[in-house]
């Protein structure tokens, strides 16, 4: 059965990484963009973590005492043992966990994310095939409008004005639509007009 697809905003969220490592840091840098609190803990941690300055390094071991205050836990390290004991306490917590390449522990999954300003599209074939989510990627991220965070960026404008202006809902939704159509096409036109340049 397929995960909900959720969409949650961490911008005043806690999120705590057990693990200093590569696969830590990948966590991280997906994290990142979404603006939460990313507090990263293991006795030895990436140097790289040092150029990222959102994130709080803790070189310590871990305890179910460093689950306080956190909204999300992801156990990132290569011990298995340590990544189920993680898996335990956020239950315990009722903190949501994610277990790098352990599903069955997992609260929530990583898909794959295209993100383009305010669009963010996720993908997941619940496990069956990451290979045919990394392929579904490139094809959606093809058939993007080239410019369409500044489409979206002008929607985000509109859209108030729209609001204020059609208090009918039914009328408001149709000239949104046909805005929305109208901004795409720009866009569509403007890709165009470049390439044939």
């Amino acid at each position: 059965m397929p995960a909900f697809p959720m969409f949650v905003d961490l911008s005043q969220k806690s999120v705590l990484i057990v693990g200093g490592g590569q696969i830590a840091l990948h966590k991280a840098k997906a994290l990142e963009p979404f603006g939460p609190g990313l507090f990263v803990m293991a006795p030895v941690v990436d140097a790289a973590f040092d150029e990222m300055p959102s994130v709080t390094v803790r070189q310590k071991a871990y305890s179910s005492a460093d689950l306080e205050g956190m909204d999300m836990v992801i156990a990132a390290t290569d011990d298995r043992i340590l990544n189920a004991q993680v898996a335990a306490d956020a239950g315990k917590h009722h903190v949501p966990v994610n277990v790098v390449d352990e599903p069955d522990l997992c609260g929530f999954y990583f898909g794959s994310m295209i993100t383009e300003g305010d669009l963010c599209v996720g993908i997941s074939t619940d496990g069956a095939s990451p290979a045919a989510a990394r392929e579904l990627k490139k094809r959606i991220r093809n058939a993007l409008p080239e410019d369409v965070e500044a489409s979206l960026a002008v929607m985000k404008v509109l859209r108030p004005l729209v609001k204020l202006v059609y208090p009918d809902q039914k009328q408001r939704s149709r000239v949104l639509t046909r805005l929305t159509k109208r901004v795409l096409e720009v866009d569509v036109v403007c890709e165009g007009e470049t390439e044939h340049k």
